[in-house]
């Protein structure tokens, strides 16, 4: 139940609202006001706001009743500047219109907009956006700019505070200032005065305080997210200049972002790294200022700690493990236009460095395998501590900045630091240009002394920083609630208190994300920490960090990866706990649906995790539990008559293939959404893409004699599935289009025995029948091993999904297993001409090309025969084998964007799954097929 002044505002907001967005079932609340900070409160009302309107009027309406709101993008922020215990604004998956002006070199992006996208926009015109925070795969544009997020290469000079061009915001009574608008200025300086006025007067209080206004120059030569802004006071005059960049880190205490417009900066095409290894982290950082003035595009700083956490990797060097103890390696990055720029740049570096012994000879590389491992290194650091820590504890990452001639003294203190609080498994590293340094440690915030422990260390890092160095406590990550205690303490007494004028300023009766930056309470920082309980070992080394949302097709529509585990980790502590039973029982009947009938298990967040958890495989864990003795019976039937259950299938599509000729695609849905409707979603939904039965396998070997043989492994879909109503009439199924695509590159045709009997064991062990699904597996590889002769011949599967299960499952790593892309591109095109290639061509990546790392193939394989690739951006395509059919709405939800990036003219697409392309032809109008399709035509 809320309280009632909440249901006073539900009620209000449902006027301005669809009731739908406003958001206040228990589990959803605890999941979506859950971030990546290390603090946990949960909202009362999720609002799901969609556009400009609804977000003043929710101001408006909560203004008016003194509630407290606070604004969320992706939630990927550390110091506990997303959360609240009251209404959560979220602004995601409406807010993603973007413009390109001036011939890319600028950018309108609304918060919505994930960083990585934008970077993907940017793309043809050979530019980016300047912030690279390591969360840009997943942070939106409105997180990076409120917190002036910045990242390895970007340093202070193309954050987001260096690179605004405009910004259009919405203040705390729904008034809206749009810098780029004339009017727009011109009215705000009619009607909010008061604020320009006080703008006007902190400026000036600034600028006649001569220690201050060289304190605040200082300070901001190096990272600093400390509190607000207060170097727009000293890098502008113009109040609306100042209003501008003010934004830029509040963290949504001042306003709400509806678009920002940077300038962009230039994504160089080349690109090379070295690793400088030194004696001693001291001789390391004495090569930083060196570096600084030399041409650099990035220098990251990493202990023998943070080397030893990487040093087992398959791809590191052997002399890794050999390194001294007090090691300093720089990792240095360099960028150009062309190789020529790369070696004068390195050169320079050289001389620039040359008077500081070295450990031993270092090369700048550009091979993309050492390249990509050196940057695998200092990015999978987090990773490595967050991943090795014992189940229960938290992963914190401690945000510090120091004076960059001054960075070995403060690695020495740090060090020491840890060593005092026996914090034994902290990593030093950071971004060494800037003076910024990341500390990564395991914290139990279970028991009273470990939290004093924390509080002490806390406490003696901000005399260190602050006392010793003059540094910023926070650089990058946010003041947030993790660092709002110790803002005076930095900045001193006449600084906070212009940060407090700032904040009453725009937010006079403190009801925008209250709490963050500006906190009189000096232990806000140890309260309403975030418990991390013990839930499956599948899931218990999550952080919670969000990276993983933005690669999940059910994110928007139930949950994410990370919510799954929020609520499968309160689940399990109410288990344990006892202490609520009817909210246990609320979150097991709603966890069906949200947590587990709605997650695709298509394994992409595990792409995208740094610690390397793959909720697909938890959630099937999830389905195993729940199997009761008849489902496992059955399952086991279907198993050991698998023939029988294709011809099933096929009868299945048969009678509706009659249904859809005879009954028209608008009558055949109407009634297959009624029967759905009567059967309470129990039968499956029919739609108009659904294919015809495919033609029987005629199982002799083909085309023999040929001194070239290839086993092919129809899968049962393919089998049992043949064209859909947009193939042209004389099109063949794909079975008999591989064949011909087979016989015509000159090979033997050879189908492993019982072919109608054989499956992967995908549909079985995507709903928890983990033993049937390894029975058919086994069954499979016997008779593949059977037919390849004993592996001589290689063996193509003509679905990736099916080649990924096998991939997986197989031990016989001498059985040569192929993907349809992989196979085509090194078997077939070779022996095929292409006579006539396609203007333009529109790909699919399904979810297994990503897993395996096949977008590179599949590109070149497109490449060969279209003159122009169009790849669709988007993840899972939300069918997941058979949920298109049984929970229509993810693969609806999953394509909600796909019929906007088919290209005029288009009329057909390509993929490597023929139950996604079932998904992908019914929301986007056109006819999508495999690839084997479009290689025989441009080779016909």
């Amino acid at each position: 139940m809320l309280p009632e002044k909440y249901s006073l505002l539900l009620k209000e907001l449902s006027k301005k609202i669809p009731p739908k967005r406003l958001v206040t079932d228990p589990l959803k609340t605890l999941a979506y006001g859950t971030d990546a900070s290390f603090y946990r409160l949960i909202p009362k009302i999720v609002v799901q706001a969609h556009s400009e309107k609804e977000v003043i009027e929710t101001l408006k309406i909560t203004g008016k009743m003194k509630i407290p709101v606070t604004f969320r993008a992706s939630g990927t922020s550390l110091s506990g500047q997303a959360i609240t215990d009251s209404v959560l604004i979220v602004a995601t998956h409406s807010w993603n219109n973007y413009t390109i002006l001036d011939g890319g070199n600028k950018i309108q992006l609304q918060p919505g907009i994930v960083g990585a996208r934008a970077n993907i926009f940017l793309s043809p015109y050979a530019k980016k956006i300047g912030p690279d925070p390591a969360s840009i795969n997943s942070a939106r544009i409105g997180g990076i700019a409120a917190n002036n997020a910045s990242g390895m290469c970007c340093g202070t000079s193309q954050n987001s505070y260096n690179t605004i061009a405009d910004i259009r915001i919405i203040l705390y009574d729904g008034s809206i200032l749009d810098t780029s608008d004339p009017y727009s200025i011109e009215q705000f300086k009619k009607e909010h005065s008061d604020i320009i006025q006080n703008i006007i007067k902190i400026r000036d209080n600034i600028t006649s305080d001569s220690l201050l206004y060289e304190r605040i120059k200082r300070k901001f030569k190096i990272k600093n997210t400390t509190g607000y802004s207060l170097n727009a006071f000293v890098d502008y005059k113009d109040p609306i200049d100042i209003l501008k960049h003010l934004m830029i880190g509040s963290e949504g205490t001042l306003g709400f972002i509806s678009h920002i417009t940077y300038h962009t900066v230039t994504d160089f095409k080349y690109k090379a790294c070295a690793l400088l290894i030194y004696t001693t982290i001291e001789q390391a950082c004495e090569a930083v200022p060196l570096l600084r003035e030399s041409p650099v595009s990035a220098v990251e700083l990493l202990d023998r700690d943070s080397i030893r956490s990487v040093e087992n990797d398959p791809d590191a060097p052997e002399y890794f493990k050999s390194l001294p103890e007090t090691v300093g390696v720089l990792l240095v990055d360099i960028q150009a236009n062309n190789k020529e720029e790369i070696q004068e740049k390195e050169s320079i570096i050289r001389k620039s460095v040359n008077s500081i012994p070295i450990l031993q000879p270092y090369k700048f590389t550009s091979d993309p395998k050492e390249y990509n491992f050196n940057w695998k290194a200092r990015k999978g650091l987090l990773a490595s501590v967050g991943g090795l820590r014992k189940k229960g504890t938290t992963c914190l990452i401690e945000d510090v900045a120091f004076p960059v001639p001054r960075l070995a003294e403060a690695c020495t203190a740090l060090k020491k630091l840890f060593k005092k609080y026996k914090y034994q498994d902290a990593v030093l590293f950071g971004h060494a240009l800037e003076g910024n340094l990341h500390l990564v440690f395991s914290q139990d915030f279970s028991d009273p002394k470990e939290v004093k422990r924390y509080a002490d260390l806390m406490d003696e890092l901000a005399v260190i920083v602050v006392d010793q160095f003059d540094g910023s406590l926070k650089a990058e990550h946010g003041t947030g609630r993790n660092m709002a205690p110790f803002v005076e303490k930095e900045w001193g007494e006449t600084a906070y208190k212009l940060m407090v004028q700032i904040k009453n300023t725009f937010d006079p009766f403190k009801l925008i994300n209250p709490g963050v930056i500006i906190n009189p309470n000096p232990k806000i920082h140890l309260e309403n920490l975030k418990p991390l309980p013990e839930a499956h070992d599948l899931i218990d080394k999550c952080m919670e960090c969000g990276f993983c949302e933005s690669s999940c097709v059910s994110e928007g529509l139930t949950l994410s990866p990370r919510q799954r585990i929020v609520v499968s980790r309160e689940i399990a502590r109410l288990k344990k706990t006892g202490e609520n039973t009817q909210r246990l029982k609320h979150f097991l009947e709603k966890s069906n649906y949200n947590v587990d009938e709605t997650c695709a298990t298509d394994g992409l967040c595990l792409l995208a995790c740094p610690v390397g958890i793959d909720t697909g495989i938890f959630v099937k864990a999830l389905r195993k539990e729940k199997i009761r003795s008849f489902e496992k019976k059955n399952a086991r039937y279907i198993a050991d008559h698998f023939q029988r259950t294709s011809s099933f299938l096929k009868t299945g599509l048969s009678v509706a293939y009659f249904g859809q000729k005879f009954l028209g695609n608008h009558l055949m849905s109407f009634l297959s959404s009624g029967i759905r409707k009567l059967s309470f979603d129990k039968i499956p939904l029919w739609n108009r893409a659904m294919p015809y039965p495919a033609k029987k396998i005629k199982l002799n070997a083909v085309h023999e004699g040929n001194e070239l043989k290839v086993v092919y492994f129809p899968s049962c879909i393919n089998r049992a599935m043949g064209k859909s109503e947009k193939y042209p009439t004389e099109e063949v199924s794909l079975t008999q289009k591989t064949e011909e695509l087979l016989i015509r590159a000159g090979y033997t045709v050879i189908y492993p025995e019982n072919l109608n009997s054989l499956c992967c064991g995908m549909p079985f062990s995507s709903k928890g029948y983990v033993q049937e699904s390894e029975q058919k597996s086994m069954e499979l590889k016997d008779a593949l091993y059977k037919a390849s002769d004993n592996g001589k011949y290689p063996i193509l599967y003509d679905m990736s999904p099916c080649y990924y299960t096998s991939h997986s499952h197989f031990s016989h790593k001498d059985l040569p297993i192929y993907d349809p892309i992989k196979f085509m591109l090194e078997f077939v095109m070779p022996k095929l001409k292409v006579k006539n290639p396609k203007e333009n061509a529109t790909i699919f990546p399904i979810c297994s090309v990503k897993k395996l790392g096949l977008m590179n193939d599949l590109m070149k394989l497109t490449q060969l025969c279209a003159k122009n690739v169009n790849i669709i951006q988007t993840n899972c395509c939300g069918f997941a084998g058979d949920r298109g059919f049984t929970y229509p709405e993810l693969n609806q939800h999953g394509q909600r964007h796909l019929k906007e990036q088919i290209h005029t003219g288009c009329s057909e697409g390509y993929s490597t799954s023929r139950t996604c392309e079932i998904g992908m032809e019914e929301y986007s109008d056109i006819n999508f097929k495999s690839i084997f399709y479009l290689i025989d035509e441009v080779t016909r």
